[in-house]
């Protein structure tokens, strides 16, 4: 017996609204990047997803500026609790990065906890960090809010 026409058009807006809601939600981000090098990029990143003229929807869940601690483990947990609590990692990669000892335990959290990587390389000649190499990250060559929103929404 066929379904009838009524049930099936409810039934389509409401998965299409659902979608829609999906779709919308901000994916919580964790930034992973060379503070003193490249902070204008983790800044500019935010800005864009603030700014309405940008399609980038996302909510920082970064540690940067909210914890003051020297405590090594203090900083550590805290920083595996926020990985932990988002949707995926950025990470940022600058002439430097690769040699950064923060960045390479905030990958290795990434992959323990299992959590999606969006490695953006600002040129294609800086040096990636290794534990970004076969961790299947999705990687954006270039400094592009079009392409950075890109790899955040095929995840």
């Amino acid at each position: 017996m066929p379904l009838p026409l009524g049930y099936l058009a409810i039934t389509t807006l409401v998965g299409f609204f659902g979608y829609i809601a999906i779709r919308s939600k901000k994916k919580k981000v964790f930034i992973s990047y060379y503070s003193k090098g490249d902070c204008r990029y983790k800044n500019l990143i935010v800005a864009w997803a603030k700014n309405n003229n940008f399609k980038l929807n996302l909510e920082d869940v970064s540690t940067d500026i909210n914890i003051k601690s020297q405590n090594e483990q203090y900083l550590k947990r805290r920083m595996k609790e926020k990985i932990n609590e988002s949707d995926c990692v950025i990470v940022f990669i600058g002439e430097d990065t690769h040699e950064r000892p923060w960045v390479q335990w905030e990958i290795k959290k990434a992959i323990e906890l299992k959590k999606p990587i969006v490695a953006v390389k600002e040129k294609k000649t800086h040096k990636s960090p290794k534990l970004l190499i076969g961790c299947d990250a999705k990687w954006v060559y270039g400094f592009s809010e079009k392409k950075i929103r890109e790899a955040i929404e095929s995840i």
